[in-house]
């Protein structure tokens, strides 16, 4: 008699998908005008996404807030800073952007100079967060003098003390009245380091919100005092 695994077995035909796009560009499309064309120039995802209704969220936030800077961990290849940054654009501000990544995938670098050849103000920066965030983001303002930090996106590493760590430097430079974004949080598939580290940043700082779209994704906001 043969043996019977009655486990969890992947279901390698459909894993197998998770390398594809998770949305064509043309779903963008309604978003903004050009907003699909840029998106379709950075290279494909290895891995995460940013959905439609994300985007389209992500889009209206930054006109509705008009930051004149933004920085982020978590560049992957570029999807949300290119939505931050066309939106950025089409208020008639400069698209300041900052952002950070480890590189994990070849593709982050090859989209990172993508991005700038799109957006002559992209900034990148390659490293840990937990080791050049700080000291990127204060050289990025000192060297932009009288420009602030206005909006402020979590979405690298999903370890605890990363997002714990990216969530305390970004709020230490957010000016009054800024947003930080913190991408993952209360997800219909919990994501365990997330969620704690949203939590305990809100039970410590307060004035958090927390959203989630029609998907799986799901959103913490915080706002400075003023």
């Amino acid at each position: 008699m043969s043996e019977q695994n009655t486990g969890w077995q992947p279901d390698l035909q459909s894993s197998g998908r998770i390398r594809e796009p998770f949305y064509p560009p043309e779903r963008y499309g309604h978003i903004a005008a050009g907003l699909q064309q840029e998106l379709a120039s950075l290279p494909q995802a290895p891995e995460g996404h940013l959905s439609p209704e994300q985007a389209e969220f992500l889009y209206a936030w930054v006109r509705f807030l008009k930051p004149e800077c933004v920085a982020e961990t978590g560049f992957c290849v570029g999807h949300s800073a290119c939505v931050v940054m066309h939106a950025q654009r089409s208020l008639g501000l400069v698209p300041r952007f900052l952002s950070i990544d480890i590189c994990q995938f070849p593709e982050t670098r090859a989209a990172a100079e993508k991005l700038r050849s799109l957006y002559e103000t992209f900034v990148f920066v390659e490293g840990d967060s937990k080791l050049v965030l700080a000291d990127a983001v204060n050289r990025y303002l000192r060297s932009n003098e009288g420009v602030q930090l206005q909006f402020a996106l979590v979405d690298g590493s999903h370890d605890r003390e990363v997002v714990e760590s990216d969530l305390e430097v970004f709020a230490a430079f957010l000016s009054p009245g800024g947003m930080i974004w913190l991408d993952d949080f209360g997800k219909f598939v919990p994501n365990f380091g997330v969620n704690v580290a949203g939590r305990n940043f809100a039970a410590k700082w307060g004035a958090c919100h927390s959203f989630r779209s029609s998907g799986n994704r799901g959103i913490l906001l915080y706002q400075k005092a003023f």
